[in-house]
């Protein structure tokens, strides 16, 4: 079983472009705990060669018990450990993931896949390694397809999941959940089990144990039929975005450093809805959004181009960082200067160079030992020793604490209150060093506000 299991990962590895035999030859792995990426980190330190460099990332989403999720995290360092595996462990803040689902009108699911595939894309850059793997499984692929044939979509969801997506790439593809589980077995190797997998709430999990059962037992080649279905719509997606790729150079521009993507109207409206919508995925992997863009706005996109190309008129649409400005000779799709709710804002800056997030307009500067932190409307700074990018610049959010001159934790909202804050608590920014391990916040910059400084020396 352990050997037949391997060969599989092997052989999959292969398809997603990678060279196994490769001496210098480093990947990264996302590893939760479960059974799946537990089974995809074993395997991975079993066929690669000795020289070759593993390194795994672990997120802590902090969206379940404290025990639950911080042991799945803890867990995962305590495995790597015992098998000599660098892991870097991300601690997201808690109520973070509330937060953003708040700011982008999506539900929990997307933005903890929002702030998660963030953290793989850092630590890509900065770990340098040649991929990223993740444990999407034979079994998590035909229930995307079930999920995605039930949400509506065209051939781009009917595909499936892809062994390889830019940096990121897929070797357990090949092998169901059950092989997975008896490969474990094999080893004797125990893992951690996610108590929102029974949460039927979700729709996938909905999928898993309500529609999945179902077919096996009254559809015995239902799996057979969505590989041929899949295999079908794979072909046609390429065939359509080749011609899209084809046309992209002459209406497209992406302007920004990847901030915003212009297309010319009339040459959009002119083309087929088909390769219209897959011109808009294109400038879209050119803008490296983190989030997941709903079929509707890319619809509303498309159709408004068609009438503004016609009535002249112009238009907007937009979802959560992401707007689209279109009239009858320009789309100017772009993500948005300033991401809040009606009191919140965050913001990363992850190189030196300028950011708007919220009212403000922050600018960051390297300089010996440390940051400097400027507010460009106002031309203040202030000088944070110790800290490195890549760091956020956010509104206070419930739970946040920060570190007092004994060492002792203070809570920022009791900070706010003694300030007598007020009406102003959700506008004065807090810095937070994303660099190190535990996400520290190291500054209050309430002088912006007419308040007090608090940084931490």
């Amino acid at each position: 079983m352990v050997c037949a299991f391997e060969k599989k990962v092997s052989a999959c590895l292969v398809k997603c472009g990678i060279n196994i035999k490769d001496k210098n030859l480093s990947l990264g792995v996302a590893v939760s705990g479960g059974a799946d990426s537990v089974s995809l980190l074993l395997a991975l330190k079993n066929i690669l060669p000795s020289s070759a460099k593993i390194q795994v990332i672990t997120v802590n989403h902090n969206l379940r018990r404290e025990e639950e999720t911080s042991g799945d995290a803890s867990f995962v360092q305590n495995l790597c450990s015992s098998i000599n595996i660098p892991c870097t462990r991300l601690d997201i803040p808690k109520n973070r993931i509330y937060e953003l689902a708040s700011v982008r009108k999506t539900g929990l699911e997307e933005a903890a896949r929002a702030v998660r595939y963030e953290a793989f894309e850092n630590f890509i850059k900065t770990t340098k390694v040649d991929a990223l793997c993740t444990a999407h499984t034979l079994s998590d692929n035909a229930e995307t397809l079930v999920m995605r044939f039930l949400q509506g979509s065209g051939a781009e969801g009917l595909k499936g999941i892809p062994y390889r997506r830019g940096n990121f790439i897929r070797p357990l593809l090949d092998v169901s959940r059950t092989e997975v589980e008896s490969y474990l077995k094999a080893l004797g190797q125990d893992y951690r089990t996610d108590s929102t997998n029974a949460d039927t709430t979700f729709l996938r999990n909905r999928i898993r144990s309500c529609v999945v059962p179902l077919l096996d037992e009254e559809f015995p080649g239902w799996k057979n039929a969505l590989s041929s279905l899949r295999q079908k719509m794979s072909e046609d997606d390429e065939a359509l975005f080749s011609s899209a790729r084809e046309l992209f150079s002459k209406a497209v521009r992406v302007n920004g450093e990847g901030q915003s993507a212009v297309f010319d109207t009339k040459l959009f409206a002119s083309s087929s809805g088909a390769v219209g919508r897959r011109l808009v995925y294109l400038a879209l992997e050119e803008l490296s959004l983190s989030q997941r863009v709903p079929f509707s706005f890319v619809q509303d996109l498309c159709t408004f181009a068609h009438l503004c190309a016609d009535d002249r008129k112009s238009r907007r649409c937009e979802t959560g960082l992401l707007e689209a400005l279109i009239d009858e000779e320009k789309i100017v799709l772009q993500k948005k200067g300033r991401v809040v709710t009606e009191s919140g804002f965050s913001a990363i800056l992850r190189e030196e160079g300028s950011v708007s997030c919220g009212d403000f307009c922050f600018s960051a500067h390297c300089v010996e030992g440390g940051m400097l932190l400027c507010e460009e409307t106002c031309g203040k700074s202030i000088s944070l020793s110790g800290v490195s990018f890549p760091v956020c610049i956010r509104s206070p959010i419930s739970g946040d604490s920060i570190r007092n001159a004994d060492g002792s934790m203070r809570s920022i909202k009791g900070i706010l209150d003694g300030w007598k804050a007020c009406s102003k608590k959700q506008h004065v920014p807090v810095v937070q060093d994303l660099s190190k391990e535990d996400q520290p916040l190291v500054c209050i910059w309430g002088s912006l506000l007419g308040f007090e400084n608090w940084i931490v020396r």
